[in-house]
């Protein structure tokens, strides 16, 4: 990836004043994980080992506490959150046909495409299983809301591939859906769970919708100039798959129309091969390799922008240093 002027926070400093309530969302996670024996336990314990950065939980319980004290209600959202997050990606790999996630094989890899896609279908069930015991309506249906808008995002992801047409409006519209809804929904839900409403209730979706949008507009640009080995998962996969994003849609307005042609005619073949060469040297041609980030940076500041509603301490600091930590990231 191109270097940066800006150094990489240390996520674990950044998550420092909610240690002791992310150990306990770990500690819930872990229990409705480890549900069954066999190939279904098998299956539950390879996953943990995606476990990832923990965004979606770690916004929650930052809302909460930045709004008061944390409740049952912030460590069930926490690990409804990451079930359904887990339950994304598994699927998500199936559709990419990618080999590793977190430096590990996916459960495509390990099982096959039927196993991945109905284990994907149990985590949603598991998530709502304990979704629905949570005594708040309010939260249940911004969850199930949740729920429906990412699956809307990834179909209308899916229906877009080797979209060529496809707007840039079009495209955020997507990442909103598909990755962004869930952080809004966990930083207000953080909010909510803790007696918030009004102002800081409708600052923090607005927040975490910037952070989500932000992030996948990261990941986008990662899957072209990403290391493999530093970020942890099979790359090029979005090219291969023919999703339409932001690196290429500033590359399609910036080429001659018909230099633009055969890129796409290039992309839409099957059986091409160094798609992800190809486009990061047309990229770096036309001075467009930070571009994508550039655009994430916008959307931090934007998030951090509403944090001021916010009481000043640790945890707004942290949902400051977390926004940062997004545009630098490198897995």
């Amino acid at each position: 990836m191109p270097a940066r002027s800006v150094s990489r926070p240390d996520l674990s400093a950044i998550y420092e004043p909610i240690s002791a309530e992310l150990a306990e969302v770990e500690r819930r996670l872990t229990s409705q994980m480890a549900t069954y024996q066999g190939v279904v336990g098998q299956i539950m314990g390879h996953v943990e080992r995606f476990a990832g950065k923990r965004m979606r939980p770690s916004v929650c319980v930052l809302t909460g506490r930045a709004m008061g004290t944390i409740t049952t209600v912030h460590y069930d959202v926490a690990v409804v959150a990451e079930m359904i997050h887990t339950a994304t990606l598994v699927h998500d790999d199936v559709l990419d046909s990618a080999d590793t996630r977190r430096t590990v094989p996916t459960v495509n890899t390990r099982w096959g495409t039927e196993v991945s896609v109905l284990f994907g279908d149990y985590l949603f069930a598991k998530a709502f299983a304990l979704c629905a015991s949570i005594e708040n309506r309010e939260v249940l249906l911004t969850m199930a809301e949740t729920a429906k808008v990412m699956c809307l995002g990834e179909l209308l992801q899916n229906v877009n591939r080797f979209n060529f047409a496809l707007t840039e409006d079009e495209y955020i519209d997507i990442l909103t859906r598909k990755t962004a809804y869930l952080f809004g929904s966990c930083a207000e839900l953080g909010v909510v769970a803790s007696g918030g409403d009004g102002d800081a209730r409708r600052a923090m979706r607005d927040y975490g919708t910037f952070l989500g949008v932000a992030f996948q507009i990261v990941d986008d640009h990662l899957d072209l100039f990403g290391d493999e080995p530093e970020v942890g998962k099979t790359l090029g996969t979005d090219l291969d798959g023919g999703k339409v994003t932001l690196p290429l849609l500033s590359l399609f307005q910036h080429l001659p129309a018909d230099q633009r042609r055969d890129l796409q005619q290039f992309l839409a073949r099957p059986d091409a091969e160094g798609k992800r060469r190809e486009v990061v040297r047309l990229l770096d041609a036309h001075g467009l390799t930070e571009t994508a980030l550039d655009r994430a940076a916008v959307l931090v500041r934007d998030a951090k922008d509403r944090l001021q509603v916010l009481p000043a301490g640790p945890w707004r600091d942290a949902l400051e240093a977390l926004a940062d930590y997004v545009v630098v990231r490198q897995r």
